[in-house]
């Protein structure tokens, strides 16, 4: 966090203890309340950090710039603490220029489950589309960028990765711009990130005099486009610095990318009659050593005759080298074949030991859902799927195909389409279980013969307090 008029810490977002997040930069807070119900009212309100949950308090700095601030005895060990002023500023300007583009805009954003924490992140209004847009002013490697960016990608999030400096090592490895602060009446501009073909160079140039809200709203729009440029023309022409500098990644549109691919169809053409022609000159060279070969050979004559004789004893030595050589294939060949008929003899005892397996498989999962009747699964999926509605605001959907192999002979859990977890799997065959997703039971019996087969992490396992038999209903 940055200091601002001498004390305490900048944040934007803040936990109201009736209204849930407020954020001060909306005229609103985000939740139809003025700034004057937060900002020097008594009895003060109670207000939390979001990131660490300390107390904090609505300001304004000198500059006319409303933020929330740390009280006393905050904790070390808040994410935002360590966050500059520039942090901040180029954070707001992101929001500013995101709500621009007619997107809803929320600052200092935290995924559930804790793997991403965006500095502003943008959601189209029917909720289709989220991009994080990530003001990076501290140093980070190109492995920890691209893990990040990751992290975002399996969220179903864009991301792009915003820093003024003047060199950013990860610059181009992931979806990112360069930009500079506004000078001499000019507004933040984007100087590096957007990119043109130019054909007749044969090479990506950068754009470097984009406005940033002019970039975002483009952005917003699927104009431009994140494009992995071709491996011949990642040296990237800066025409300001009159360099090239090599990126993977550029932002651009669909004409600069057709324009490279028929540049490369070119490029290759060109190489293609390159190779036609170093083929016709190899063939000539081979031709020309032909006919020399030719006159050797007339002046060779002379000498044949004296060689006939040698000829013939090498010959009777590689017929008897032939012979053994043949047998010894000979004797290969059966020994292949011998290996062969134990390698199929294996594969089948194999392919027979799996057959046993699924059946035991399958004769498990029938009396491991035998144990339960039409009207304890049916109260199985609401106990799954109310606290899933709760956390989603989205009703679950249950695989309409039941039971199946690939999820160990338990039920799939979509939720807004999207694999959730998998519910009751057979403890016989757990090892056919996705790695990471969530598995539900019925209560604590269920988890522990789960646990047991040792097949499962039990911090995967959620479980319900269900009774093992049918309740019987007092009339």
């Amino acid at each position: 966090m940055a200091r601002l008029d001498g004390g305490g810490e900048m944040a934007f977002a803040a936990i109201h203890p009736e209204v849930g997040r407020i954020d001060a930069t909306l005229s609103d807070l985000g939740c139809d309340l003025t700034w004057s119900a937060v900002h020097r009212i008594r009895p003060r309100v109670a207000l939390r950090c979001p990131e660490c949950g300390h107390g904090v308090q609505a300001k304004v700095s000198a500059r006319g710039l409303r933020y929330f601030a740390h009280g006393s005895g905050r904790l070390t060990d808040c994410a935002w603490l360590n966050e500059s002023l520039e942090h901040h500023l180029l954070k707001l300007e992101l929001a500013t220029a995101v709500r621009a583009a007619d997107w809803h805009a929320e600052l200092e954003v935290r995924s559930p489950d804790g793997s991403w924490r965006a500095d502003v992140l943008a959601s189209s209004h029917d909720g289709t589309r989220r991009t994080a847009w990530e003001a990076q002013l501290s140093p980070i490697t190109i492995e920890d960028i691209q893990e990040r960016t990751e992290r975002y990608r399996a969220a179903g999030v864009g991301v792009c990765w915003v820093s003024p400096a003047a060199q950013a090592p990860w610059m181009g490895h992931v979806p990112s711009i360069r930009v500079r602060e506004p000078t001499q009446g000019r507004p933040w501009t984007v100087v590096e990130g957007p990119s043109a073909f130019d054909f007749d160079r044969g090479a990506w140039g950068a754009v470097d005099t984009l406005a940033l809200i002019a970039f975002v709203r483009w952005a917003s729009q699927g104009q431009p486009i994140v494009h992995e440029v071709r491996p011949r023309y990642r040296p990237v022409w800066f025409a300001t610095d009159d360099l090239y500098r090599r990126r993977r990644l550029v932002w651009t549109s669909s004409p600069h990318i057709e324009s490279e691919t028929q540049h490369e169809a070119m490029q290759q053409c060109q190489e293609a009659r390159k190779r036609q022609r170093e083929e016709q000159q190899r063939q000539a060279e081979q031709q020309a050593k032909v006919e020399a070969e030719a006159e050797a050979e007339a002046r060779r004559k002379d000498e044949q005759r004296q060689r006939e004789i040698r000829a013939a004893e090498e010959a009777a030595r590689r017929d008897e080298q032939l012979r053994r050589w043949a047998a010894e294939a000979e004797q290969t060949r059966q020994r292949r074949e011998v290996e062969e008929d134990q390698r199929q003899a294996q594969q089948r005892a194999a392919e027979q030991q799996r057959l046993r397996q699924e059946q035991d498989e399958r004769l498990a999962a029938d009396r491991w859902w035998g144990e339960l009747s039409a009207e304890q699964i049916h109260e199985f999926r609401e106990a799954v799927a109310d606290p899933l509605w709760k956390t989603h605001a989205a009703r679950p959907e249950f695989d309409a195909q039941g039971p199946t192999p690939d999820r160990a002979y338990g039920i799939a859990i979509r939720v807004r389409q999207r694999l959730h977890g998998v519910l009751r799997p057979s403890p016989a065959s757990l090892h056919r279980l996705p790695p990471a997703d969530p598995v539900y039971v019925r209560n604590a019996r269920e988890a522990q013969q789960l646990a047991a087969t040792g097949a499962i992490d039990p911090t995967r396992v959620v479980h319900f307090d269900l009774p093992d038999h049918e309740q019987m209903s007092l009339i």
